[in-house]
């Protein structure tokens, strides 16, 4: 396995009073500027897709995808109320920024800020990317093992929030998902669905004035890079927090012990400027430990806390990345071990790799 840290956390980690100060400051201008920019980006590519021939256009689709997740990278600080210093605004620019990943606003800050922020990998409490352990497995009928064992696959891994996650969760305000609906839980729905339909009427009428046909321009245009981006974000919030040394935990009690915010995220380090380029989005231990610092702070700060915490941090492969796979398949919560599938054959469930935390 690749270079890992010491998983556990000694006590909390402590900045000075004026360091947490400067990694919360937080800016208006520079945040507008780039909300823009991202904004001009996506739409320029979205007009490239559909205006080269097909093979380009085919290209083109995959950073019209990567945009899609810049905008929500934005959107997603902005629902932290930290990408701006104006919480109006933040609302604003988190709600335009969601729209081409057809988010709704108010879902997302259900399922992530107050959901998943609260306590993250705690056995019934985060759901995204949730182990099973071997008994709950065995009681799963075929289909649901298999398609279980197919999202912890490496080929799998990118299909797991589109199915998952965002059809039932976080685009459609549901009563059996939200519990009790709200009239921001409508509005925002209303909203992604108004604007999907006037995206589907831009691109198609854009699209016949190039000489592109409407399942073309729909495919090019909205489609593809939505698969992408889709695809994109599973395999980052698979990164943030699966590893064989990164634990789950079976209560709360657990979870504060070992500071599950920090113990229970990985950094995964990419070559400069992956780190830049992609907003930050990697440096998750310090966005865990604070998530109203802005994303233009983020690695200032990861590089402060490395110094004050021990958390998982491995340097990004391929090869990494498929032993990850083929290690995080169940999970004992109460040994702390990650068990692989074979175990699940076995009245013993027999541990597979290092005790985690």
């Amino acid at each position: 396995m690749a270079e890992i840290s010491a998983p556990g956390v000694a006590g909390k980690p402590r900045f000075t009073l004026a360091e947490r100060q400067g990694f919360t400051r937080r800016r208006v201008w520079w945040p507008i500027a780039l909300f823009a920019a991202l904004v001009a980006l996506y739409a320029d590519l979205v007009f490239l897709v559909l205006a080269a021939p097909v093979p380009l256009a085919l290209v083109l689709t995959v950073p019209c995808g990567v945009v899609i997740g810049l905008l929500f990278i934005v959107g997603h600080d902005a629902c932290h109320n930290s990408f701006t210093a104006w919480p109006r605004l933040n609302q604003t620019i988190g709600r335009l920024a969601f729209l081409p990943a057809l988010h709704s606003f108010s879902l997302w800050d259900l399922a992530h800020n107050r959901t998943h922020h609260r306590h993250n990998n705690l056995r019934g409490w985060d759901y995204v990317w949730e182990p099973m352990t071997v008994e709950a497995y065995r009681r799963c009928g075929r289909l649901r093992r298999a398609v279980y064992r197919f999202y912890r696959t490496p080929g799998g891994v990118p299909f797991y929030y589109l199915i998952a996650l965002w059809a039932p969760r976080l685009v459609l305000a549901r009563p059996s998902i939200v519990r009790r609906m709200t009239v921001a839980f409508v509005a925002d729905t209303v909203i992604v669905l108004l604007f999907l339909a006037l995206q589907i009427w831009t691109v198609v009428t854009v699209g016949g004035l190039l000489g592109r046909g409407p399942l073309p321009s729909l495919l090019f245009g909205i489609v593809f890079p939505f698969l992408i981006w889709n695809g994109l974000i599973s395999l980052v919030i698979f990164l943030h927090h699966t590893h064989p040394a990164v634990p789950w935990y079976p209560s709360v009690a657990a979870w504060e012990a070992d500071r599950g915010a920090i113990g229970g995220t990985a950094h995964v380090r990419f070559p400069w400027p992956f780190g830049p380029m992609v907003l930050a989005i990697m440096e998750h231990n310090s966005h865990h430990d604070a998530p109203g610092v802005p994303l233009y702070h983020l690695a200032r700060m990861q590089r402060g806390l490395a110094e004050k915490a021990d958390f998982v941090s491995w340097r990004f492969s391929w090869l990494a990345y498929f032993r990850i796979c083929q290690r995080c398949k169940l999970y004992d919560y109460d040994a702390g071990r990650w068990i692989s599938f074979d175990a699940a054959k076995s009245s013993a469930g027999v541990p597979d790799g290092p005790r985690a935390g």
